[in-house]
């Protein structure tokens, strides 16, 4: 789909933050640094001088825009733009309800401005089956909201802030559910990204981590060097430990009779070794 009309400076200014969409709220501002790395993140080299001549703010969103387009790529990066976990500034709002509501509510907002400046192209954009789309305007469909969730190591590296909570009410087993849950939505990812197809997961990390792993070419193989197959095997047994730690011992089962207790010091162990493999995994991916 082409989302050409969306590479205007209007547009553009609203999605890096510039432009009021609702009361005082904008989207997240994005400075020079942060487009530059945006850019490289989603493949296209930008890079920022400090104290140098840099290029406006919202011509860095214009080339990684028209870069995104030629690969149809354009929902990826809107996903990742509206992502909630970007939206860090409403934390302070202190109430989950009210975030949550405050956020869709701005989400709703941009895109209704995005709308106002495609009126004259009989266009709108609307989230349809969690993808972003443009549709003539007036086109019936079923519009959600954006829950796509484009994977970034900012998001993997907040991890021990989605645990703190956790660690001071002492509820590991919940850490250990979150660190499990941030190898599969990585594993789910890849695979999603590389085979362009939607993953359906019966929830067996196992299964997914080797159907990743052979889309990422990690799987061990004898003409390898022994060392490398040792170190492959390792990290296969990490992810292991965590799904069977997962199923014994967290928040989503009952107490059983094989079910043991965890320590702060294994759940941190845990959750630090969910995010070591979790960025392994995905610079695996960015370089493939």
């Amino acid at each position: 789909m082409d989302f050409s009309l969306l590479i205007n400076r209007k547009v553009i200014d609203i999605l890096i933050g510039d432009t009021t969409v609702l009361g005082s709220y904008k989207l997240p501002y994005m400075s020079g640094p942060d487009l530059c790395q945006l850019c490289s993140q989603f493949g296209l080299s930008k890079t920022y001088t400090w104290g140098g001549v840099n290029s406006s703010r919202w011509t860095y969103m214009q080339s990684l825009m028209v870069f995104m387009n030629t690969q149809g790529r354009i929902s990826e990066l809107l996903c990742y733009l509206f992502n909630h976990v970007r939206f860090t500034d409403l934390n302070s709002l202190g109430d989950i309800d009210k975030i949550n509501e405050t956020y869709r509510q701005i989400v709703s907002a941009a895109i209704n401005s995005i709308n106002a400046h495609l009126l004259a192209a009989r266009k709108e954009l609307r989230v349809v089956n969690n993808s972003f789309v443009l549709l003539d305007i007036g086109t019936k469909t079923v519009i959600d909201t954006p829950k796509i969730k484009v994977v970034t190591y900012q998001y993997i590296r907040e991890l021990p802030e989605r645990i703190k909570d956790d660690l001071l009410n002492k509820d590991y087993d919940s850490v250990i559910t979150k660190s499990r849950t941030l190898l599969e939505e990585v594993l789910i990812y890849i695979i999603e990204q590389l085979t362009k197809e939607r993953y359906k997961s019966n929830g067996d990390l196992i299964k997914i981590y080797q159907e990743a792993t052979g889309l990422l070419n990690m799987r061990q193989k004898r003409e390898w060097d022994k060392r490398i197959n040792e170190l492959l095997g390792g990290l296969h047994k990490i992810v292991n430990a965590i799904s069977s730690m997962r199923n014994m011992n967290s928040d989503a089962h009952g107490v059983g009779a094989g079910r043991l207790n965890i320590n702060e010091r294994e759940a941190l162990l845990a959750a630090n070794s969910a995010r070591m493999l979790a960025e392994y995994w995905l610079s695996i991916y960015e370089r493939k």
